[in-house]
């Protein structure tokens, strides 16, 4: 059997509109929880964000408590502190320092692009080479 190249046509556009889409609501979705943390920083308190914001005090508890897991090295554990830097992938950051000393091995998924592949796997996430050179060359392009 062959495919309808019109309908296979349109598949591939629906596909690409809705990786798009996603990309968007992944920004909107980060924006949001920055906004709801910058509020807490500037001394909301949860139930008062919650509230004011109709969500769940709960919800909001986690993501202020996300946020603070977010900023150290999830090979290491090393904080932002005691690394001059970090590379933010979309499920997990790496530091300047495990970017130079890992290797890759195993194969596993990538936390960094998703793909399976030969990984180092840290304390909470994995890595393939492809995203070390990748996060080497956006702290030094940053340096």
């Amino acid at each position: 059997m062959t495919l309808d190249e019109d309908l296979l046509a349109a598949a591939r556009k629906a596909g690409t509109a809705s990786a798009a889409a996603q990309g968007q609501a992944d920004i909107a979705k980060a924006v949001y929880h920055h906004s709801v943390l910058r509020l807490h920083r500037a001394g909301g308190s949860m139930r008062e964000i919650a509230e004011a914001l109709k969500m769940s005090h709960q919800r909001v508890h986690q993501i202020v408590e996300q946020s603070k897991r977010v900023e150290r090295c999830w090979f290491c554990s090393r904080t932002a502190g005691d690394v001059g830097k970090l590379m933010a992938g979309p499920a997990a950051l790496i530091c300047d320092l495990c970017v130079a000393e890992v290797q890759v091995g195993e194969t596993g998924d990538c936390s960094f692009c998703s793909e399976t592949k030969p990984v180092h796997a840290g304390a909470e996430a994995q890595i393939c080479q492809s995203c070390l050179d990748f996060s080497a060359a956006v702290m030094t392009a940053s340096a």
